[in-house]
């Protein structure tokens, strides 16, 4: 094992050991079986291991105070061990990237400086690339869900990670973390904002550093350093929670009221505080003044701080972060918005059942209204006590628009989710001008984002993007804003259409980057029109890709396939506990913040064409004598085919509505998931399912909370991502893999992986999930037997029929699955190595053979996380044989802790998975 790994294993044990102390201050029994749980997993025989985590749980009866505790502590346990790993990794890292060996991509300010300087790019050049692209532009999101409470979150896991930024003792600290409770009940969309606020508070905190960071960069670049102005803000932060109203009916009126009072309070505290560590005598009337919100813009507030010494720092902040903290992105479905506008239309009496028109009629009878004044009048002056009373989800959208006018500057995005149509676009655009909101005038304050979700929207959204820049009313608009966003979803795509979706979501994208030119020559008012590509994913192994600073190369390098000219800043989404890995510590708040403005800038710099067709900085190409176009393309085929795998197995799951959606044997089988605690560790305010309304019952049952029997893919995608992971098969991150892959002549398959990024990341992100893949878990979870030997499963193997409707026994389904994803791993094999793996080949040998560091470290999680992931399995077994059993608030909170502690197992990150993109190919 090399000496980083025994670095991140030593440290990781010695957090360990010292929280099992402090636990054993107050009890030792609980204290004593933690020892014996990490003493046995490192033991090589696995039926051994198993033996003393049965009689650990025999010993502990399911619903007993000692079992509650003793998942709880391990639990914790699991959360310290990440922030350390993830802490040591970054050390290693940023030990790595100073190395002049090293083969640093475009995650520093330098690194993107020193090629600009290389290829003589002119300072102007330089200048107007930074002005327009050098930002980080992101959305934070509480869905899909931290599954630890929001005191957890603030006072024990984020203040954890400060005691070991600032190289503090943190024992004290042990003992306040032993105290709160991990798990909660579900959260409110109030708690959702205040613990998106615990992080942006450490992005308030790093803004400055930011600020140095490039200074200190610059003085290596004279030249440049002269017309680049360090003191624009270069963070550019918004909000899902209370804004996102999509299919969550708690993002009510009330709580996006409540929203912009929480940021609006804390960005004025954070002021004030700074304000007090001043040493000027002049500050008192700037506080004064601030309390009683004297100030009308914060440029008032900025001039007062120039009047006093060292504000630098706060005056960047204050440019940064303004009056509202970060922006509030509104997102709502399409057919929300839609039934809205038809109540609307029907209480005002102008038009009894619109959505029965024809999608050309809706249109039409939009654009008449919107340029008609007497109706917009009429529709702004809409009883809004009327319209909640036609329609609950109509009055809760209206009431929540016409909150935007009062506080433009704490909105900029409105989110069309599963955009299929312009009238959806133009729809919204009548629901602003009805709620007081400007649309294509002067005073438009909102981009209108389409999200595109399946397959199908991905394939139609370049002619609905030129269908909406040919409408007059919505091209006003655009040159208004200056900037077009489309929205890729990443989770719900591959829900519904497989893998196979990655290639669909880069094709759609990058056909639009194309369409910029078009746009520009042919109407004046967009020829400083600008696409911003928007990443609706999370977590890199979650949501298919690459690692989530590098959204704009891979957008970049997209776009340039596609023959794009230039590209605008990247945005994404980072959500749940990526935001603690991401943002959490200062330390690693200002690499994430640099690397993605760094990664906006070189992802312009290389994309944009010079006057003689040459990219200013060229970007990376295919080892000569390969055919990159061709091998590209190849990947693009296997994708096509692993979609039309999928819909084999599945059906077409692009209608919610169908309740027959799915492959009858793989429902049949995940009916015996962990449904209960993934649904019970999912403390968003949003249902774990999409139309459910919760059990106000006094007694939970597990029928209750599963049903009778629970569909797999009918559910929220990070539902289904988490219950495929926490039964043991991460079976959708290969199922039709095999299809794709066998589609490609092997002899190329290595070729493909070296020529194509998309591919790397792809082969390198199934890897990872095949090493997660434990089949003796997934027998014991969803079966309650021991898994079979070779040969038994071979004949179980057999019986399967792969047909969607056939009837096969779990066993057999499970034997196929096993043997399928051998098939799977031994492609991949070949496909990053370029050769077929050996005789002693199991699911962990393509990761360990192609990413050691990467294998060692998932090693080191998998056996400190084995216990709870057995106990999880046995606690589900129990509940599938018992659906009318009554849970008790101990036996929930005992299973929210295996949830949270397989969760952050299962969750890759850190320095050394960086790192793996940072690989030359030889």
């Amino acid at each position: 094992m090399e000496d980083e790994i025994l670095e991140l294993s030593d440290d990781q044990k010695t957090i360990r050991y010292r929280f099992i102390s402090q636990i054993a201050k107050e009890n030792n029994k609980v204290a004593g079986y933690l020892r014996k749980i990490f003493h046995i997993s490192t033991n090589g025989d696995r039926q051994k291991r198993i033996d003393v985590y049965q009689k650990i749980l025999d010993e502990l009866p399911f619903g007993s105070v000692d079992r509650e505790k003793l998942l709880e502590y391990y639990a914790k346990i699991m959360d310290l061990e990440r922030r350390v790993r993830k802490f040591v990794n970054a050390k290693i890292y940023n030990e790595k990237i100073e190395n002049p060996q090293s083969t640093a991509t475009a995650d520093q300010f330098d690194y993107v400086l020193r090629r600009m300087l290389e290829e003589n790019v002119e300072p102007e050049i330089v200048k107007k690339f930074y002005d327009e692209n050098a930002f980080a532009i992101f959305s934070l999101t509480m869905h899909p869900t931290n599954p630890t409470s929001m005191e957890y979150t603030i006072k024990g896991g984020i203040r954890f990670d400060k005691y070991l930024d600032d190289q503090q003792d943190y024992t004290e600290h042990l003992k306040i973390i032993q105290d709160l409770p991990l798990a909660g009940k579900k959260k409110t969309v109030e708690d959702e904002v205040n613990e998106t606020i615990a992080i942006l508070d450490m992005i308030y905190e790093t803004a400055p550093k930011l600020r140095e960071q490039l200074i200190d960069t610059l003085k290596t670049y004279p030249t440049y350093a002269k017309v680049l102005d360090v003191n624009i803000p270069r963070i550019q932060a918004s909000i899902w929670p209370a804004g996102d109203g999509d299919g969550n009916e708690n993002a009510d009126i009330k709580a996006l009221e409540k929203a912009i009072q929480q940021l609006k309070q804390r960005i004025k505290q954070l002021y004030l505080n700074d304000i007090q560590q001043l040493s000027s005598q002049n500050k008192n009337h700037i506080e004064q003044k601030l309390i009683e919100n004297s100030y009308e813009t914060p440029q008032q507030l900025i001039e007062d701080l120039q009047k006093l010494e060292n504000t630098d720092d706060l005056i960047y902040k204050v440019r940064t972060f303004q009056f509202y903290y970060a922006q509030i992105d509104i997102r709502h479905n399409a057919i929300d918005i839609m039934q809205t506008l038809q109540h609307l239309l029907k209480i005002n009496q102008l038009h009894d059942n619109f959505l029965s028109l024809s999608l050309k009629e809706q249109k039409d009878l939009i654009n008449k209204w919107l340029n008609d004044e007497k109706i917009i009048e009429k529709l702004k002056s809409t009883n809004q006590d009327e319209l909640t009373k036609s329609n609950k989800t109509a009055g809760r959208i209206f009431g929540r628009l016409k909150l935007i006018p009062n506080d433009l500057d704490i909105f900029n995005k409105l989110i069309i989710a599963e955009n299929k149509s312009i009238v959806n676009v133009l729809g919204v655009f009548l629901l602003l001008k009805a709620t007081g909101n400007c649309v294509a005038e002067k005073g438009t304050a909102l981009d209108i984002v389409t999200l595109s979700e399946s397959v199908s929207d991905l394939n139609q959204l370049p002619d609905l993007i030129s269908e909406l820049v040919e409408d007059p009313i919505y091209r006003k608009h655009l040159s208004f804003r200056g900037k077009l966003i489309p929205m890729i979803a990443k989770s719900d795509t591959v829900r519904r259409n497989g893998r196979g979706a990655e290639s669909s979501q880069e094709e759609a994208l990058g056909k639009v980057y194309a369409m910029v030119d078009e746009f520009r020559s042919k109407y004046p008012e967009l020829k400083h029109l600008t696409i911003n590509g928007f990443s609706g994913g999370g977590a890199a192994l979650q949501r298919g890709g690459g690692r989530v600073t590098e959204v704009p190369h891979n957008n970049g390098r997209v776009a340039r396939y596609f023959h794009a000219k230039t590209i605008g800043p990247s945005l994404l989404t980072i959500q749940g506990h990526q935001m603690q890995i991401l943002f959490s510590p200062t330390s690693i708040c200002l690499h994430m913040l640099e690397s993605l403005i760094a990664q906006n800038l070189h992802a312009r710099v290389q994309t944009e064409l010079k006057p003689d067709g040459t990219h200013y900085v060229p970007p990376r190409r295919a080892p000569d004598g390969y055919d990159q176009n061709h091998h590209i393309n190849n990947f693009h085929q296997a994708c096509q085919q692993m979609r039309q795998t999928y819909t084999e197995f599945m059906g077409n799951l692009d209608d919610d509505e169908n309740s027959e959606s799915g492959n009858n044997s793989f429902n049949q089988l995940f009916a015996n998931a962990p449904w209960v605690s993934v649904i019970l560790g999912n403390l968003s305010s949003r249902p774990s399912k999409r139309g459910a309304t919760g059990s106000n019952a006094d007694e939970i049952t597990v029928r209750s909370i599963r049903g009778d029997q629970p569909k797999l893919l009918n559910n929220r995608a990070i539902t289904v991502e988490r219950i495929s992971a926490h039964s043991g098969t991460h079976f959708l991150t290969y199922l039709s893999v095999f299809e794709g892959l066998n589609s490609i002549n092997h002899a190329e398959l290595h070729d493909m992986y070296i020529c194509g990024k998309s591919a790397r990341d792809f082969m390198r992100n199934t890897a990872l999930s095949l090493h997660m893949t434990d089949f003796d878990l997934a027998w014991e979870t969803m079966i309650g037997e021991k898994r079979p030997n070779k040969e038994e499963l071979m004949k179980l193997a057999k019986q399967f029929d792969r047909k969607q409707n056939t009837n096969n026994s779990n066993q057999s389904i499970l034997a196929w699955l096993e043997f399928y994803a051998l098939d799977v791993a031994k492609l991949v094999h070949k496909c990053i190595l370029g050769e077929d793996p050996k005789e002693d080949f199991n699911l962990q040998t393509p990761l360990k053979a192609s990413f050691s560091n990467l294998a060692q470290q998932l090693t080191i999680r998998e056996e400190s996380d084995e216990f709870g992931r057995y106990a999880e399995a046995q606690m589900t077994n129990f509940l599938n044989h018992n659906l009318d059993h009554v849970l008790t608030e101990r036996e929930m909170v005992t299973l929210q802790s295996c949830y949270a502690a397989a969760d952050v197992v299962n969750a890759p990150e850190g320095g050394l998975n960086i790192e793996l993109t940072r690989k030359k190919i030889n």
